[in-house]
């Protein structure tokens, strides 16, 4: 989230520091090679970013010279609870070099109260100043969707809550002139924080809503998709908002901000039952997607046990890089405890950083489809939705489960291969 941002600043004309803790990191951004796969747009940003404008260093000391810091590091779950270590860490950073008149904001994602009541004291207490008197402190939760050929970092509106008001006057100010789009000021840090984490929970409760109708449908031998062709017919006209079946969300957002969510819920004493169990079957489905593999199987005379997998796909997002959360990993996992082999591909991915023991990785995806007896799609990249039914027939795939229902399945079928979504016919 830091280096896009930084980027985007320095070709607005900003004299920008990025700051990390990893050398690697930053001696490819200063080299200008983009550590993002697959995002052209923000490779040729970052390769046009003048040296002068924008360097990165591990120096924390570089602070003392910076007008603005924005705090952007991650903010991960420990069994489904919030580590809000780095930003502790990073707060503690900024503290021992924060100076009259600097304006620190937060783009963390971290549940609402952690602005006021973990940031500000640490900052307040280490460097003996005070917030909206003698320096400025707000939250603008990251946001941003990878991939995404039209919205990137530099269009996407923002909201902004600070401590005081002219905090958030100045947070705003600052991204409305680094970006194209809305910047809405919001009453307190804590309705900002909560934007986040409430808009990556709905999105989990759509999921949710939408795997459970798969299963029902699954259950009662009828097509997920064409009950979503009826019920697009009122989405065109009322605008309701969709989401599709699969084996999961994954990343650092959907699967995640829920539980900042739950937990910040749970300590002011509040039922968080559905949002409990909407985490619950998510995180069922990799289990559900490789049971209906199972019995796909057994209905054609085969035991799982005795079957080469080929599993495509290891990222949470088709067409990305990032592994984080992966729902395939767990399908992966699982597979290796039930198939005769395990075979893993994703184009996206050097084979060398995919660790599930008992699996083995691949680069040619030739080579995998050869030795595949079942093909486990994880992961709806564009290289897999455009495999012909003849070319799996001729390698002699036989059956093929679609955990991201981005596949045509007549054409399979046609082709004597045994096909299964989740809620798919």
């Amino acid at each position: 989230m830091g280096l896009p941002l930084a980027v985007q600043a320095a070709d607005k004309g900003y004299e920008v520091i990025g700051i990390d803790l990893n050398k690697r990191l930053v001696s490819m951004v200063n080299d200008r090679v983009s550590p993002f796969v697959n995002d052209a747009r923000f490779e040729k940003a970052l390769k046009s970013a003048s040296k002068k404008y924008f360097k990165a260093t591990t120096s924390m000391g570089e602070i003392d010279t910076a007008q603005i810091v924005v705090i952007c590091v991650p903010t991960p779950t420990d069994d489904n609870s919030p580590d809000l270590s780095y930003v502790i860490d990073a707060s503690k950073s900024v503290a021992k070099h924060l100076k009259q008149g600097q304006l620190v904001i937060l783009e963390s994602t971290v549940n609402p109260g952690v602005t006021r009541d973990i940031v500000l004291p640490i900052l307040e207490k280490e460097s003996g100043l005070i917030c909206g008197k003698d320096f400025f402190l707000a939250h603008c939760p990251e946001r941003i969707d990878p991939g995404n050929t039209k919205y990137f970092i530099g269009n996407l509106n923002r909201v902004v809550g600070g401590i005081t008001d002219r905090c958030t006057k100045q947070a705003r100010d600052f991204y409305l002139s680094v970006i194209d789009g809305k910047v809405v000021p919001l009453a307190s840090p804590e309705e900002a924080e909560f934007v986040k984490s409430w808009e990556n929970s709905h999105r989990n409760v759509m999921i949710a809503l939408a795997n459970e109708a798969a299963v029902i449908c699954d259950a009662l031998d009828m097509d997920i998709n064409n009950v979503i062709k009826g019920l697009q017919s009122k989405v065109d006209q009322f605008g309701l908002k969709l989401a599709s079946p699969g084996i999961g969300p994954g990343g650092h957002c959907i699967p995640e901000d829920i539980h900042y969510v739950i937990t910040k819920a749970r300590s002011c004493g509040i039922d968080t039952r559905f949002l409990d169990a909407a985490v619950d079957l998510n995180d069922k489905m990799p289990n559900y997607a490789v049971s209906q593999l199972r019995k796909m199987v057994r209905k054609n005379g085969d035991h799982l046990q005795d079957l080469n997998v080929a599993i495509l796909g290891l990222t949470y997002k088709e067409n990305i890089a990032d592994t984080r959360r992966s729902p395939a990993l767990s399908v992966a996992q699982i597979l290796v405890q039930r198939a005769k082999s395990v075979t893993l591909h994703d184009p996206y991915i050097d084979p060398s950083h995919v660790h599930v023991i008992g699996a083995t990785s691949e680069k040619d995806l030739g080579k995998v489809l050869r030795r595949a007896d079942a093909v486990f799609v994880a992961t709806g990249h564009d290289i897999y939705k455009e495999l012909s039914a003849e070319h799996l027939r001729d390698l002699k795939v036989r059956y093929v489960l679609d955990g991201r229902n981005c596949l045509n399945p007549d054409p399979i079928k046609n082709k004597g291969i045994a096909y299964q979504g989740i809620g798919r016919r």
